[in-house]
């Protein structure tokens, strides 16, 4: 970046930071008017698809208190401090004095770690390289993930699903609760947990939860204060890079069970409250890598513990037992600018990809390496399908990347990849916040991790890998059912309307490193 264009990235962030803010308030107000008053849901979990009611928006659930029953408002505060950490990231790493890594050199990196000699990517038609332990094997080096065997895996489609499960493990728990998310939300989902959560307090179960710090100046602060009041250990974690997110959305109850995805605790994940109802996917396993997530969190939580006026957790675990069942599973943390063990763990899925790949993901705007790895599944006959937002559905805060969205998924389009955009399952309003990807009915991944630049360079991230074609299946249930509420994409002509201003301020002064994007994947190796 140019010091013309730094100059000029300070001088629009600056002047355009109450006119974001402004923007996105009133989109959330005319997406509640417009869609706010649904009181049913067509969803659970992917094995039984059920319909599951929803409170009507406009009544207020019982023993929540006012200031918590309604939708969160968009935070002017929480605005700008959004947009000043990417604007200091955006800088910050295009300076002299940075060593961050291009998004070509990461795509570059990543690639040498994803494809194989040992097993070099197949054609169409032949087996699945996920049928091959060997493949499983430098899989699981290439990842930093180690798969374990004997767990119980189902996937949690849509907030009533996830929150149904969440809420018997709170109340069940016996021992320990650790819980680890992007943000609490002060409306009736963040309240309700927080009571709960003080209420196992009470009863003698050790409490933890971890937040991301920046984001305590947009979401939860009420929340936030309630659990710190009584006494539950609360880190506001902040990265050691400034402008770097925790953003892992991790919960273990008892050191049994593990639920993983994509969802906050929120109204828009859950559906509890009178708000936007989002389409999110979680994952609840429980089994021997269940021990390995807690791990990671422990890791963090004991590194910062002390600083933040905290506890250790013991790194013994409760030894209760496990459901158990036929799947595999590894959990994997990335952690940046250095590590890309989550996008490795994608890519090198991707190559060993002989029958579809299906990629669910709410903010689609591709590096080099994985436009390269569309391309190239392509041309070896493989089925790429791709769901994410359409400028209709996706949320207020996401409305400026919707551009670099549309910019990426064009190319992937016209070499043959199924490029669908998202209409919302009851409306346009509904986003979709779905973070995962199958491939040959074998395995899936699922997680927190955004496919966007943002989610590879600057967000602590933790993706759940998994064997299981039962499971899988169930996933792939649920993606068939997102393609039929999402409208295809063929070519830049079937995206319709004009680039929004805004759109265009993030293109040319946050996404700049998208213009060399596609000359980026040509130049890496090819197949």
């Amino acid at each position: 970046m140019t010091n013309k264009k730094i100059a000029l990235s300070i001088l629009v962030s600056c002047v355009m930071l109450p006119v974001i803010a402004s923007a996105q308030n009133a989109r959330q107000a005319e997406l509640l008017e417009k869609y706010g008053a649904s009181s049913s849901f067509l969803g659970a979990d992917a094995g039984s698809l059920k319909a599951s009611p929803i409170p009507e928006p406009k009544v207020q659930p019982v023993g929540v208190p006012q200031e918590f029953a309604g939708a969160e408002p968009i935070s002017y505060v929480g605005t700008a401090v959004t947009i000043w950490y990417a604007l200091g990231a955006q800088i910050t790493d295009n300076a002299p004095w940075t060593n961050t890594p291009t998004f070509e050199a990461i795509s570059d990196r990543v690639m040498r770690a994803s494809k194989s000699k040992a097993f070099p990517a197949r054609k169409a038609g032949q087996p699945s390289l996920f049928t091959d332990e060997g493949f499983i094997r430098e899989y699981e080096q290439a990842t930093n993930g180690r798969f374990s065997s004997g767990n119980s895996a189902r996937f949690l489609v849509n907030g009533p699903a996830s929150f149904e499960a969440k809420d018997a493990l709170i109340r069940s728990a016996k021992k320990s609760l650790l819980i680890s998310s992007w943000a609490f939300y002060d409306d009736t989902t963040g309240y309700q947990a927080a009571q709960m959560l003080i209420a196992k307090k009470n009863e003698g179960v050790d409490v933890k939860v971890m937040l991301d710090k920046k984001m305590l100046a947009g979401h939860g602060k009420k929340v936030y204060k309630l659990m710190k009041d009584a006494g539950i250990e609360v880190l506001a974690h902040k990265e050691s890079r400034a402008n770097d997110i925790w953003h892992v959305k991790v919960m273990i109850a008892d050191d049994q069970y593990a639920i993983a995805g994509g969802m906050n605790f929120g109204d828009v994940y859950s559906h509890k409250g009178g708000t936007i109802l989002w389409r999110d996917t979680d994952v609840m396993y429980s089994g021997p890598a269940v021990l390995e997530a807690r791990k990671l969190l422990v890791d963090v939580w004991n590194a910062n513990a002390r600083k933040n006026g905290l506890k250790s957790i013991d790194a013994r675990t409760t030894g209760m037992p496990f459901e158990g069942g036929s799947a595999r599973v590894a959990t994997v943390m990335q952690n940046p600018p250095q590590d890309s063990n989550i996008l490795i763990s994608i890519i090198k899925a991707m190559y060993g990809a002989t029958k579809n790949i299906n990629i669910e993901n709410a903010y689609f705007v591709s590096l080099p390496v994985v436009t390269q790895a569309v391309l190239d599944a392509r041309a070896r006959g493989v089925e790429v399908n791709i769901v994410t937002n359409s400028k209709e559905s996706i949320d207020p805060e996401g409305l400026v990347i919707v551009e670099a969205m549309y910019k990426c998924l064009v190319p992937l389009a016209e070499a043959g990849a199924n490029v669908y955009l998202y209409n919302g399952w009851r409306s346009p309003g509904d986003t979709l916040h779905s973070k995962f990807m199958t491939v040959d009915g074998e395995f899936a991944d699922i997680g927190s991790y955004n496919l966007h630049p943002r989610g590879e360079r600057y967000d602590t991230e933790v993706n759940v890998n998994i064997l299981d074609r039962g499971a899988v299946a169930q996933l792939d249930a649920a993606f068939a059912k997102d393609v039929k509420n999402s409208r295809r994409v063929k070519s830049a002509a079937d995206l319709g309307g004009k680039p929004s201003f805004m759109g265009n301020v993030a293109n040319n002064y946050f996404y700049a490193q998208l213009e060399a994007a596609p000359a980026a994947a040509e130049g890496l190796s090819r197949e």
